[in-house]
């Protein structure tokens, strides 16, 4: 299954009555010249996701029990869930980094963890691009057409604008990898869950499998940034 999130982006340009290609269909010219800080680049800021784990073989295991993670997002979600789900233990290529497949490059793909029968992931969505990869974009052209949007809209507007795309890359993304299982004999028929924030960690995860896990979500991240700030980048 192929994801075409370039034209999946112009759906929602199209549903924008401000961008300057719907105001030429609509008959109306542009609003003047942009404000210099209007043109902040999107991926200014480091991205807010630290987890780049849809590769492992940059993560072999350097010892069959050594377990290695990918980042400290992934080693959050590990501590959490041996520390509130019953029983669950780490054991990789079991119940964590589940090998499903490789990409046309040879890469070995993997899902986080598998959780009482149900895949998990933990995958905030990249909007910024880095050294290795064009943030959930599939290609610099798909990021280019995203950046362009970004700046073409006012900023008062912006959010709402990421919001939507962050919804997109995440739909695209749960396709991408359910199609893979899908092809996979042992985890064809496996319920796969993707959290793209610690809020959904908690209420589609351990809500769900937990025991004495945090009552209140408030309580929950706060344990959650007290992990991020204790274990090792």
């Amino acid at each position: 299954m192929k994801i075409h999130s370039a034209a999946n982006l112009i759906d929602i340009l199209s549903e924008w009555p401000d961008t300057p290609d719907n105001q030429a269909r609509h008959g109306r010219g542009s609003s003047g010249h942009r404000k210099k800080s209007d043109r902040k680049r999107p991926d200014s800021k480091p991205d807010e996701s630290d987890d780049d784990c849809d590769q492992y073989d940059d993560c072999e295991q350097s010892a069959p029990r050594e377990i290695n993670f990918c980042s400290r997002s992934e080693a959050i979600c590990a501590e959490l869930l041996k520390r509130y789900v019953p029983h669950f233990d780490l054991r990789h290529g079991l119940t964590f980094q589940v090998p499903i497949g490789r990409d046309t490059q040879g890469n070995l793909l993997a899902v986080d963890f598998l959780v009482d029968g149900v895949l998990f992931e933990y995958h905030p969505v990249r909007l910024f691009k880095n050294r290795r990869r064009y943030g959930d974009f599939n290609n610099k052209q798909e990021y280019r057409a995203y950046t362009d949007a970004f700046h073409s809209i006012r900023s008062d507007q912006r959010e709402f604008f990421l919001d939507a795309v962050r919804a997109r890359l995440t739909k695209n993304y749960y396709a991408k990898r359910r199609a893979l299982l899908d092809q996979h004999p042992a985890y064809r028929r496996m319920e796969l869950v993707v959290a793209t924030s610690p809020e959904e960690f908690y209420h589609l995860i351990l809500k769900r499998f937990g025991k004495n896990a945090p009552r209140s979500l408030e309580r929950f991240l706060a344990i959650f940034e007290e992990l991020r700030v204790a274990l090792p980048a």
